[in-house]
């Protein structure tokens, strides 16, 4: 300001010089003068990453003693009413990119306590090749997780794809060893986007081996479309390990807030597998449809609310539960009245080999209510999902709170709640309640 003031008090004094003078004595500048030289140096990125968490989790079970699932785990280890479950999980991804092409390898590791045994178990859930000399094809080999479908808690289309947990349906899979091409292409009309894939999926005894029944080479195919604003996915798959299906997926935006999607799976030659009251396995063929109808809103106060219809032709009816939990309760009368376990281990067997699959029944409505920031604590998400089984009104409801306020942390409680009557699905669980607490430490 003081410069300021001197220049203006002896521009004053030295008078107004004429506009001709101006021209006459005004400086000349080269160009030289004004020549700068910014140099921003941009690091180069990395051509590797690891990234993954570190998760420890703790769980307490109130078991359930009068439930047919509770008599065939537990009966000849004494009567439980409670127990506590004890995982350590690490997950390690590591990517490394040359060029056009891109390599990714991650691994999970778990380590159980639970009923004063420890379990270990490391897999390999991905780990695959990816090349693409052009943004529009890229060619993919290894072990990989496709993801197809458009539905939150299942998705019936997903052809090459283990099934969603329906309690974590984000928590991370592991795939199947895989060859995929991907084509795209866009376009300045109502068509805004084609996109072709194909999958070769091998099955053997030594190689996906629980991708199906028979061994060779499978074939699945999707073509995408980007249609009027419209999300819109055709699906098949043929080969000798699996029926042939047929699959499309939509997905719309009807406002900024509100969106509507929906699956549908079709299987013209299909194989359902029930148990007798006897035990005996009946099999029977034919048509199988498979859809769910959704909707996700999002208030002006963040609340997310997702609804979905589930109609799995391939589940169990009410009466073909009741029968599989009739034979277990004759299982389990055998063994405690002549002591012989043969029927028990053979119900066992076949509950986890027909009825380990989500979901179990036929028809579902699936709830999701997600509220960021409630009262306007900061970081902090709670949420509650309600999965209700529309044939025998048995449902399961799982309020939860996850705070990530630490960097690098998540922390999780969870609650779960299962009610239903006499045979029923999850009226028969082992357990009534079960409460979680998770801390997971990403790197």
């Amino acid at each position: 300001m003081r410069l300021l003031a001197i220049g203006a008090i002896l521009w004053s004094l030295s008078g107004t010089p004429s506009l001709a003078a101006d021209a006459q004595q005004s400086p000349t500048f080269t160009a030289s003068e004004f020549d700068f030289d910014f140099d921003f140096a941009v690091p180069e990125p990395e051509p590797y990453d690891i990234g993954g968490y570190l998760e420890l989790r703790i769980g307490y079970l109130r078991l359930d003693p009068d439930s047919v699932l509770h008599r065939l785990a537990f009966l000849d280890q004494g009567d439980l009413t409670a127990r506590w479950r004890f995982l350590s999980r690490l997950q390690l991804e590591v990517s490394y990119e040359h060029g056009s092409s891109k390599l990714l390898v991650r691994t999970n590791s778990d380590l159980v306590r639970e009923l004063g045994d420890w379990d270990q178990r490391t897999s390999l859930h991905e780990a695959y090749w990816r090349w693409s000399p052009q943004h529009t094809l890229a060619l993919e080999a290894g072990k990989k997780v496709m993801k197809w479908g458009k539905g939150y808690a299942w998705n019936p289309v997903a052809f090459v794809e283990r099934p969603k947990d329906p309690d974590e349906p984000d928590l991370p899979r592991e795939g199947f060893v895989l060859l995929v091409s991907d084509l795209v292409a866009s376009y300045p009309a109502k068509l805004q986007t084609l996109g072709l894939t194909a999958v070769l999926i091998p099955a053997s005894s030594s190689l996906n081996s629980d991708f199906g029944a028979g061994d060779g080479m499978n074939l699945a195919g999707k073509a995408y479309f980007l249609f009027a604003d419209t999300d819109l996915d055709f699906m098949v798959l043929a080969g000798p390990s699996q029926p042939t299906r047929y699959g499309m997926d939509f997905a719309r935006n009807l406002s900024p807030n509100l969106e509507v999607h929906g699956e549908w799976a079709y299987t013209p030659d299909g194989d359902h597998t029930a148990v007798g009251a006897d035990g005996a396995v009946l099999t029977t063929r034919g048509r199988i449809h498979q859809a769910i109808l959704g909707l996700r809103y999002l208030t002006p106060g963040d609340l997310t609310y997702i609804l979905e219809y589930q109609q799995n032709g391939d589940g169990f009816s009410r009466a073909e539960l009741a029968d599989f939990y009739a034979f277990i309760t004759e299982a389990a009368r055998v063994y405690e009245s002549t002591g012989d376990d043969a029927l028990l281990r053979r119900a066992r067997q076949m509950n986890q080999e027909l009825f380990s699959d989500h979901p179990l029944g036929r028809r579902y409505i699936y709830l999701r209510a997600s509220q960021k920031e409630p009262r306007d604590v900061l970081y902090l998400t709670t949420s509650a999902t309600l999965q209700c089984n529309l044939d025998d009104r048995s449902f399961s409801l799982i309020p939860e709170a996850v705070y990530t306020g630490f960097s690098n942390w998540e922390l999780r409680a969870r609650l779960f709640i299962l009610r239903g009557g006499s045979r029923t699905e999850f009226g028969e669980k082992p357990s009534q309640h079960r409460l979680e607490l998770t801390a997971r430490r990403f790197f």
